[in-house]
């Protein structure tokens, strides 16, 4: 069994992942940013008849990065696997996304996801020497490959997390470390629900993008009930498979995860760009905007 990391535990995928893991006998650290978000993770941990390690880590906070790390080298003096899937979404078409915004969308899904690797490289090195079977597993997106108007600084956030998944993958393979790159799609967490975040400027009537912005809203909540669901599959389908990488002898560098996200993929590469600009555009604004 291994010494697991996952960063955002508080809900959706992380959580599921914490609580699956943990019911397969794996030692779990499980870590978000606010501990007083908790419940949710206990009481699905409590569900599967389970424990999980707490621990608080902001991933934009480099002195809680090096105390997670420094406690489970503490207590166990290894690090099998480190699953980075703290982040968030941010909606917003391109002019209406501030710079503080756009970084601010940087900072936690890639510069914190660096952070969090960079701590944990060393334990995770010398535990690949005596055990082997390390790996990191970073949460990405179809966005990271397919992008969508309306999300480009998320997809932004996650291509940036493709390309360099990808290099760490051939540097750490010297060490025995594989690095893989989980890619879903639509899932039912609350990434557009509770959790969702849109650029301040959205929906303005100054914005040049205004009726696109609300044809976008409407379309989420129709997929939502208005919010008060999640959006596409069961995301119990994302856990199932980050525990099959980790139990994998030899797992692959990128999976995509869903019907839904392997066809963008092929859709992205099988059609010219103009012709699946239209595709995108009816889908997501409707016939009257799906033109231009």
């Amino acid at each position: 069994m291994s010494v697991i990391l996952i960063t955002g535990c508080s809900s959706g995928l992380g959580m599921l992942s914490a609580a699956r893991l943990a019911a397969s006998g794996h030692t779990v650290y499980a870590t978000m940013r606010d501990l007083t978000k908790k419940e949710k993770l206990l009481a699905e941990v409590n569900k599967r008849g389970t424990t999980v390690h707490l621990l608080r880590l902001d991933v934009n906070e480099q002195d809680s990065v090096a105390e997670a790390v420094e406690c489970i080298d503490s207590d166990w003096g290894r690090l099998d696997i480190l699953i980075n899937n703290a982040g968030y979404g941010l909606g917003g078409f391109f002019e209406d996304v501030s710079d503080s915004e756009f970084r601010a969308q940087m900072e936690t899904n890639f510069f914190g996801l660096l952070a969090v690797t960079r701590e944990a490289l060393p334990l995770m090195r010398k535990t690949a020497s005596q055990h082997g079977g390390t790996r990191i597993i970073n949460i990405s997106s179809v966005q990271g490959r397919a992008p969508i108007p309306g999300l480009g600084a998320y997809a932004t956030s996650k291509w940036a997390v493709e390309g360099f998944s990808e290099a760490l993958n051939h540097e750490l393979a010297i060490f025995g470390i594989d690095v893989v790159l989980v890619e879903p799609g639509s899932y039912r967490t609350e990434i557009f629900t509770s959790n969702a975040h849109v650029a301040e400027r959205t929906g303005s009537d100054k914005s040049p993008y205004a009726r696109f912005s609300e044809a976008f809203k409407r379309k989420i909540d129709s997929m939502t009930d208005g919010g008060k669901i999640g959006m596409g599959d069961d995301p119990e389908v994302v856990a199932k498979l980050i525990e099959e990488i980790i139990e994998s002898k030899s797992p692959k560098l990128r999976y995509v995860v869903g019907r839904q996200a392997k066809m963008r993929i092929w859709l992205r590469a099988l059609l010219p760009t103009k012709q699946y600009r239209r595709v995108l555009r009816k889908a997501l604004f409707g016939s009257d905007l799906a033109e231009g």
